[in-house]
């Protein structure tokens, strides 16, 4: 009867073992997930969730990543001209909560293939415009209390390798016909 045990239990424990290895083997074949891919001026943009951490490659070289926080991507804008302009997407970092919404992060790619990466700008605001105007990306925050602050994104600083931040500033006054 020991032996008959004996068996049964190292039966189980191969069964167990290759069922483990088939897992193993079916989580590695999935490989990493690819949540949004972009074609911008600069080439393929994905946002590649690897487990609880999140990247972003570029050409399939990473430009960006995060540990333990989710990052979605919100929205996409292509700015001028596809020779000298620039392809931007805005992503969502964190889950936020009641204190802090979300915290955002933008990712700009130029035809020259240089890309930049802004980090954490909204100071705990709700992001409520975002939009195109002229060759520069404005970005309309609101606080708590109901102010507003305008963020400006001027693709200069990308163009010359020179770290990217972004500058408070107003919107422009909409011009009236003649």
């Amino acid at each position: 009867m020991k032996t008959f045990a004996f068996g049964l239990r190292l039966s189980i424990f191969s069964t167990s073992v290759a069922a483990g290895v088939l897992l193993a083997g079916l989580a590695l074949a999935a490989g990493p997930d690819r949540q949004s891919v972009y074609l911008t001026v600069a080439g393929p943009l994905e946002v590649i969730r690897q487990g609880a951490d999140h990247v972003v490659t570029l050409r399939g070289l990473t430009i960006h990543k995060t540990v333990g926080e989710p990052l979605t991507a919100q929205s996409y804008m292509s700015v001028g001209e596809p020779d000298d302009g620039f392809d931007a997407v805005l992503l969502r970092r964190g889950l936020g909560n009641v204190d802090c919404p979300v915290v955002y992060d933008l990712i700009t790619v130029g035809a020259d293939g240089k890309s930049a990466l802004v980090q954490s700008f909204n100071n705990c605001s709700r992001l409520v415009d975002a939009r195109a105007v002229g060759d520069k990306l404005m970005f309309v925050l609101e606080n708590k209390t109901g102010k507003t602050e305008v963020l400006e994104y001027n693709d200069e600083d990308r163009k010359h390798s020179v770290p990217v931040k972004l500058k408070k500033s107003a919107l422009p006054k909409p011009e009236t016909p003649n």
